[in-house]
């Protein structure tokens, strides 16, 4: 299935709402050829769009970013970044991506897509295993209430063995914690 193939079915697939946690909405969906669902969180932040756009985008080495152990920058611009990361996520053992993130910007928006992809060059280090699938965003947008509206929204296959009954848990925990980072919240 080509990614085009899949943005547009995924485009035609609703999310099921699961709950609100601390503030912020939990959604999920089915990802054709997948077992694994994507994810949708949504709430809102105290900020400048700006400010919490760059959180999101990351840095050469954010010590901050939820889970991460390492980060070699590959490439970097002024709003694409290529990075290899290594994170310790929870109930599973460490695991390894190459990523490009692209940040775009309209007037009272902000957008950061980010989607992994194999690089042979860049093997995973032993014991470490290679993560089969991840894409996402996160989407700022100014409210009249001066608030911020984040919406996050990730599809990951962590590889290995691992079915989604076991790692569900652990998905949510990591976004939520991208949520916390930004401040998301009621």
């Amino acid at each position: 299935m080509t990614p085009l193939t899949l943005v547009m079915l995924l485009a035609q697939l609703p999310f099921t709402v699961k709950g609100v946690q601390g503030g912020v909405e939990v959604s999920w969906r089915e990802v054709p050829g997948s077992g694994f669902c994507e994810l949708r969180f949504v709430g809102q932040a105290v900020g400048d769009l700006e400010t919490l756009c760059a959180k999101a985008f990351g840095s050469d080495g954010d010590a901050d970013e939820p889970y991460l152990v390492a980060r070699t920058v590959v490439s970097t611009s002024a709003d694409a970044r290529v990075t290899w990361d290594l994170i310790a996520p929870p109930m599973v053992s460490q695991r390894d991506y190459v990523v490009r993130r692209v940040r775009s910007r309209a007037k009272g928006t902000c957008r950061v897509e980010f989607e992994a992809f194999d690089d042979p060059g860049r093997p995973s280090p032993s014991g470490v295993v290679r993560l089969k699938a991840l894409r996402g965003s996160f989407a700022f947008e100014t409210q009249p209430n001066g608030l911020v509206r984040v919406e996050h929204r990730v599809h990951m296959d962590p590889g290995g063995w691992l079915t989604p009954l076991v790692v569900e848990g652990a998905r949510e925990q990591m976004s939520l914690a991208w949520m916390k980072r930004l401040s998301a919240g009621p």
